[in-house]
């Protein structure tokens, strides 16, 4: 056999060999193992734009600082991922691809641990889409303090829109009141017309009044619904048209 022929031939096995190592997923190194089978390979490769945020809030509603934040995989025992409320009480999950299994490529139930010094822990379980956002609002309380509310504890949130389902823009200011006027809060709406006001202990039924700084108001009834849940204020969405 001559030397062209032969070393031609000799690649054939390396070939052969290579196509399992170029058909691996080339995304994240492995965080874990999947006792159903399947293995952490970080499915979106750490590169999605899957998020959580929102606000961590004390017993009377208002934020609550630094506050230790621990997220992992719901599903699976998949290491935790580490995170830290901000000074404003706000907070991001971000980097889910770290904790996506194969199995959860459409979406992924996160679970989410609020830990901080004297306050009782909060432990929540979020349901969001690969490269969609789930906003939460935990509720710490003091060890000892009574849970029990007095009325509806939301987060009304959403955006002032025109008919056409595009932002008003310009900022402005949300009011929210009961039918007797002995409930009242307000809150800021953005320059993109995006507003999120926290509701302590307010009534079932309420009245929202957007008024807009470049003109335009909205007087809407909002019925208001209870969160499930003692230590997380579920927010509500509301998208007013002007």
């Amino acid at each position: 056999m001559t030397k062209r022929l032969l070393l031609p031939l000799l690649f054939i096995p390396l070939l052969v060999l290579a196509v399992p190592v170029l058909a691996q997923d080339p995304g994240a190194v492995n965080v874990g193992g999947d006792l159903r089978g399947g293995d952490v390979t970080g499915a979106v490769g750490g590169r999605d734009n899957t998020r959580v945020f929102g606000t961590i809030l004390d017993s009377s509603g208002n934020p609550l600082s630094d506050v230790d934040i621990w997220f992992q995989n719901d599903n699976m025992p998949a290491p935790r991922l580490r995170a830290k409320g901000r000074k404003t009480g706000t907070f991001l999950l971000r980097n889910m691809g770290r904790i996506f299994s194969r199995e959860d490529y459409e979406g992924i139930t996160v679970r989410v641990t609020f830990e901080r010094n004297g306050y009782r822990s909060v432990v929540t379980r979020v349901a969001v889409q690969r490269d969609g956002t789930q906003q939460v609002y935990p509720i710490l309380f003091r060890e000892g303090e009574s849970m029990e509310t007095e009325g509806v504890r939301t987060v009304l949130t959403g955006r002032v829109q025109d008919k056409r389902g595009r932002p008003v823009k310009g900022g402005g200011e949300v009011t929210i009141t009961s039918g007797d006027g002995s409930y009242q809060t307000t809150g800021p709406i953005e320059k993109n017309g995006e507003f999120a006001v926290v509701l302590w202990d307010a009534p079932e039924r309420v009245n929202a009044s957007f008024r807009m700084n470049k003109g335009g108001v909205r007087d809407d009834i909002i019925e208001l619904k209870p969160s499930p849940l003692e230590d997380v204020a579920v927010p509500q969405f509301y998208y007013p048209q002007m």
